[in-house]
């Protein structure tokens, strides 16, 4: 096996101590990270289906159901039959979800904060660049 480039090994490497620490975080407020999306999906009192909410997290249906299976039984959304096509959930977050969504972005505005400690605003605004940069060159491979 060859070494891979310092950037790839830099990035997997920092992604993967990011996701530690902030899974550690919402812990500590009940959540896991893999609910993210849906919590964001449904901030500021959103309805979506089970759909919608497997597009915007980018994962296939299945997976999406488990995910809400055990949200609805870690009391953060509630779900109930579309009135408009029967053969679609709506999905909310109940008022605990809600609650819990508050505590993400001080957790990951936290988290950014130690990881750029000591940058300039504007080795932060580059890097947010150029991560947007790359952010779209991976989506496009989707």
């Amino acid at each position: 096996m060859t070494t891979p480039s310092p950037l790839s090994a830099l990035t997997t490497r920092n992604t993967r101590l990011f996701t530690l620490l902030l899974e550690r975080e919402l812990k500590k407020t009940g959540l896991r990270i893999g609910q993210l999306p849906v919590l964001q999906a449904l901030q500021d009192g959103k309805t979506l289906n089970q759909k919608a909410l497997a597009d915007f997290a980018d994962i296939e249906q299945p997976g999406m159901t488990t995910l809400l299976v055990r949200m609805e039984r870690d009391g953060l959304i509630q779900r109930e039959p579309d009135p408009t096509d029967r053969r679609s959930t709506l999905v909310t977050l109940t008022s605990d979800g809600q609650r819990k969504s508050r505590n993400i972005v001080p957790v990951m505005e936290h988290l950014t904060d130690i990881a750029l400690k000591g940058f300039t605003p504007l080795e932060r605004d580059i890097l947010v660049t150029l991560l947007e940069r790359i952010n779209s060159s991976l989506k496009e491979q989707l």
